[in-house]
């Protein structure tokens, strides 16, 4: 199924949360000079105007990335939980100002070193071309139109000996659930100590639970699981919440987010809005 467009959702509150993580987990790994391999399995068109026909239709930015006041967050945080947010900031604040939003492709490529590389993976023929576009001409990445999940378990382990990669599906399928389950599964025994960031989306709570219980029972070690909500779970009708699952997250991760997601959480939905920070499988 080729349905799902991104450009609907672009800058909500989901893209906040993904990207926090993503962006926090490369800039630590950029801590050591060795090359890094970074892949994303289900990358998108790369970047997303916010005054596109999509995005005014859903209004998903206006109440996601467009409500939150980041200079004032970055001056009522310190520490880790700060610098959490700042790297954020600093890669999304030049496309704001433009009125677009970066997909995690072209968020990674801002943030990546010319000795680092990208591979990108992309099945929607439309992104995948527009995608090419974006990166013309940026040597360190490969767009490739293909399954992120055959073709994850091709490229690992990379040349370069570490890794982050981003698995971000649309979950239009039912069976993304139990793929996601056994490539995290396998990517790990392929390669102990990469970072492997999983992105899921809360509609039906029972999916997220089969999920959690599915990674559980797999063998994967130091699974962390960041949750940020908006609403309620209403049982089906609607993005609610969503969630990363981080395998070997940097160390300062949970701390910086059990800080950083209530505030975030106030400023979008103070009423019903809710966070969580948890470790479900240990090292």
């Amino acid at each position: 199924m080729l349905s799902y467009r991104h450009a609907f959702h672009a800058g909500n509150h989901a893209d906040i949360l993904k990207h926090l993580v993503l962006c926090a987990t490369l800039q630590y790994a950029l801590r050591k000079e060795a090359a890094l391999f970074f892949l994303d399995t289900h990358a998108g068109a790369g970047r997303y105007s916010l005054r596109s026909e999509q995005a005014l239709q859903t209004g998903e930015a206006s109440a996601g990335i467009l409500r939150l006041d980041l200079a004032g967050l970055l001056a009522a945080t310190t520490g880790e939980e700060h610098d959490l947010l700042a790297g954020y900031a600093a890669a999304v604040q030049p496309w704001l100002a433009r009125r677009q939003y970066p997909g995690s492709p072209l968020l990674a490529a801002g943030l990546l070193r010319r000795q680092d590389h990208l591979h990108l993976c992309e099945l929607h023929p439309t992104d995948v071309e527009l995608l090419a576009g974006h990166l013309q001409g940026d040597r360190r990445c490969s767009v490739e139109q293909a399954d992120g999940y055959q073709r994850a378990l091709a490229l690992l382990p990379p040349v370069q000996k570490r890794a982050v990669v981003l698995i971000d599906p649309s979950y239009e399928r039912k069976d993304d659930y139990r793929k996601v389950v056994r490539l995290i599964a396998d990517l790990q025994q392929r390669m102990r100590a990469a970072q492997l960031l999983l992105w899921y989306p809360v509609v039906e709570r029972l999916d997220v639970e089969s999920l959690l219980t599915g990674l559980q029972r797999s063998g994967v070690r130091d699974l962390w699981q960041f949750e940020l909500g908006v609403a309620p779970d209403r049982g089906g009708h609607g993005l609610t919440a969503s969630g990363m699952l981080v395998v070997n997250p940097p160390f300062t991760l949970p701390g910086a987010l059990r800080s950083l997601l209530p505030r975030l959480q106030e400023q979008l939905a103070p009423a019903y809005g809710h966070w969580k920070v948890r470790q479900l499988i240990g090292e």
